[in-house]
């Protein structure tokens, strides 16, 4: 199953609930929301709309460290996540923060206390080739984002997540030749689940181009 999502809802949320079958709630990156939005998106969204959840940015902004406050806020993370029947919760690190000794041993202790509190954690790991990030985690069952542009995992599981942050950061734009390639990439996964998720500032447009043409075919 494939499901196509932007970061955050970047048109009034009647009309995403009406283009888009998931969503990457992004609010959740500088607080929880209330019980009452949390009631609304779920009555707004049709049957079967997937969600996940992105982590406070507190936790990836301080190097994926364990303190109280960090537990606290993964212990309430993954409550609203399965309030929401979310898919995954996923934990975002910055792009500089790279695969030092130090961090993999941190990477390592933080996946494992992750995996005892959230039911499917998400690594975003942009720093990171992906198999110096596996090699890190040896063979815990963390799912690590990717961008298929870039760089796919060799082995297909449960949930594959990719997320394109736009080929030049937040502000720049895909073109349609280059849609063409994630919508073939999106054919041949082999993933059970696979979570597209788009983060530029066309996510909405690039988002909704991708979901049409797989639907087409």
């Amino acid at each position: 199953m494939i499901v196509v999502a932007c970061s955050g809802f970047p048109v009034p949320k009647s009309r995403y609930f009406r283009e888009f079958e998931a969503v990457e709630i992004s609010d959740t990156e500088l607080g929880i929301p209330s019980a009452g939005t949390r009631r609304h998106w779920l009555r707004e969204a049709s049957p079967g709309f997937a969600f996940s959840v992105l982590a406070p940015k507190q936790i990836t902004a301080e190097s994926f460290t364990l303190s109280a406050d960090h537990k606290r806020a993964i212990e309430e993370v993954a409550t609203f996540a399965k309030q929401m029947k979310s898919l995954a919760v996923v934990f975002a690190a910055n792009p500089e923060w790279g695969p030092s000794r130090q961090n993999r041993t941190r990477l390592r202790e933080f996946a494992e206390h992750v995996l005892g509190v959230v039911k499917t954690p998400v690594l975003d790991l942009p720093g990171w080739p992906l198999g110096e990030a596996e090699a890190a985690l040896k063979k815990l069952p963390v799912t690590l984002a990717f961008d298929p542009l870039l760089e796919q995992p060799a082995h297909n599981g449960e949930l594959a997540y990719a997320r394109l942050p736009g080929p030049a950061g937040y502000r720049s734009r895909y073109d349609n030749d280059t849609l063409e390639r994630v919508i073939t990439f999106c054919k041949g996964s082999q993933a059970k689940q696979l979570f597209l998720v788009f983060r530029n500032i066309d996510r909405f447009e690039n988002g909704l181009y991708v979901s049409k043409r797989l639907r087409v075919a």
